[in-house]
């Protein structure tokens, strides 16, 4: 087993703290030049080979530089040599270096796609290599085995991106993943990148480092157009840092936002109203929204909403409960038959909206509103995944003692957050340690932040959609709810059973 370590890492240092004393022969003046001679030949043809080697691999790399560096070979090898090959080739340069100018001045974006981009991205691929070692050693990434050999994580292949570059990384013996994640920032700091992440290889013992070099979130995201089939688990509200879509699971899953004020709370809240339009208007959805705020975060779009909440610290709570009670007559119907809820227009997917939860949970003065709210949102996040009802909720403090219901959410979203200590609180232990730099985020940029999902650890940031006022009076317009119920005149599926039962009980007396 000792043996084969070395298959694991790479090594890069034999033990140096013992000197082996060899009688070396006494060599002439002439032989030790020509000694020092040939090393210095062999070198300089090792150094000559991979020259040639990452310059044909840099002309594949930029196919456009590699056209022209073979349309230029060829028309050179008719050209006499002397003078003539001199003046060609100063000629071809001056030819080439324009008409790329002009092509970088005219199309940029087509310019940075074939030329430039491609040119830094070799770039970074020869100085990862270059000082991988070196990195590993100075940033105390290393191990020694039993024949004190010095060994550091061994970078297999680098997989090249626009934006972001993956590295896969195999770990040696006696390095970890907890090892590599409390140096993120001497890498971070060492590759000139924006940031570095952890994330999950396909073999045991590997590792992949995810270095982004470039913000893809530092614009605002426009909300797209609704889609006119929504797919409840694979919902379009903004856009990673990777440019791809960022799409969130809402079927069977609670979906908790924390931010500090004006971190971007509202803009995920509307970007997946936004795409839930359709299915509202057609009825196979209904939203449940509960707004502590008088109606001011919620109230705009009130067309989307089948029962909005607002008025009084009762109408929250009933609302609430309105919901947990359905989770409750769903299960009971479901029992025996079905183990999942299928959304239909007769009994459609509940999404319940909480504008600040903590409102709820902490801020109620009556102490008996309270506990029924701490209760209906227990019942509702731990019975209403197979039901068909999930819960969005914001919340702007996510200590213990305000929500100390926030690991029954399954998805978890950390915007722009006041402390260090938050992000963990919200995404979970060694978050942070992660990539999830929460704290960091700029008040310039709401609606950015890190998710994770309950299924795996993975860190990805992520910038949800804006959506303005007048897109959101639009929807509320264009897709209404067909159903509207009011909490201040509803009762609840218990209270309208007793009240049937009271009813019968009344018509019998009557009789007798």
């Amino acid at each position: 087993m000792i043996g084969n370590s070395v298959l694991r890492g790479e090594v890069i240092r034999t033990r140096d703290d013992v000197q082996y004393i060899a009688q070396e022969p006494q060599l002439s003046l002439g032989a030790r030049a020509r000694k020092t001679g040939l090393s210095a030949l062999g070198r300089l043809l090792g150094f000559t080979v991979w020259g040639l080697v990452m310059a044909g691999w840099f002309l594949t790399y930029v196919p456009v530089l590699g056209v022209l560096a073979a349309a230029a070979v060829l028309a050179g090898a008719t050209a006499s040599p002397g003078w003539e090959l001199v003046w060609f080739a100063l000629v071809v340069v001056v030819v080439a270096g324009a008409g790329l100018g002009l092509w970088g001045w005219r199309w940029p974006d087509a310019f940075e796609v074939w030329v430039s981009s491609r040119v830094f991205r070799f770039g970074r691929r020869i100085r990862y290599r270059w000082q991988w070692s070196d990195l590993m050693a100075a940033a105390g990434l290393h191990a020694r085995d039993a024949r004190h050999r010095v060994l550091v994580p061994r970078l297999l292949w680098v997989r090249l991106g626009r934006y972001a570059d993956v590295l896969t990384v195999q770990l040696c013996p006696g390095v970890t993943r907890e090892h590599l994640a409390e140096k993120v920032e001497a890498l971070r700091s060492e590759f000139h990148a924006l940031d570095v992440r952890l994330l999950p290889a396909a073999k045991r013992g590997w590792i992949c480092l995810r270095v982004i070099h470039a913000d893809t979130l530092a614009d605002v995201i426009t909300a797209p157009r609704s889609a006119a089939e929504v797919d409840l688990s694979a919902v379009q509200i903004g856009r990673c840092d990777d440019g791809t879509p960022w799409l969130l699971r809402l079927l069977e899953h609670h979906l908790l936002v924390a931010g500090a004020t004006g971190a971007g709370k509202g803009s995920v809240v509307w970007s997946v109203l936004a795409q839930l339009a359709p299915a509202i208007r057609d009825g196979w959805v209904r939203v449940i929204g509960i707004d502590p705020k008088g109606g001011m975060e919620l109230g705009m779009g009130r067309g989307l909403f089948h029962m909005l909440a607002h008025r009084s610290e009762e109408d929250l709570v009933v609302a609430l409960e309105v919901a947990a009670a359905l989770v409750q007559e769903r299960a009971e119907k479901l029992a025996g038959h079905a183990r999942r809820h299928t959304p239909t227009t007769a009994e459609p997917f509940v999404l319940v909206v909480i504008d600040e939860i903590a409102s709820l949970t902490a801020y109620i003065t009556d102490r008996q509103l309270k506990e029924r709210a701490k209760a209906a949102l227990g019942r509702l996040l731990t019975k209403g995944r197979a039901p068909g009802v999930s819960v969005i909720g914001c919340v702007q403090d996510p200590r213990k003692d305000v929500l100390d219901l926030r690991n029954l959410f399954t998805t978890r979203i950390g915007l722009r957050l006041g402390e260090r200590t938050e992000v963990d609180m919200v995404l979970g232990d060694g978050a942070r340690a992660r990539g999830a730099r929460c704290d960091e985020i700029s008040d310039l940029t709401p609606g950015v932040g890190y998710v994770v999902q309950d299924s795996t650890r993975t860190v990805a940031r992520v910038r949800a959609a804006f959506v303005d006022d007048e897109q959101i009076r639009y929807l509320a317009a264009t897709y209404p709810s067909p159903t509207s119920e009011d909490p201040y005149v509803t009762q609840l599926p218990v209270q309208r059973r007793s009240a049937r039962k009271t009813a019968r009980t009344g018509d019998t007396g009557e009789v007798s």
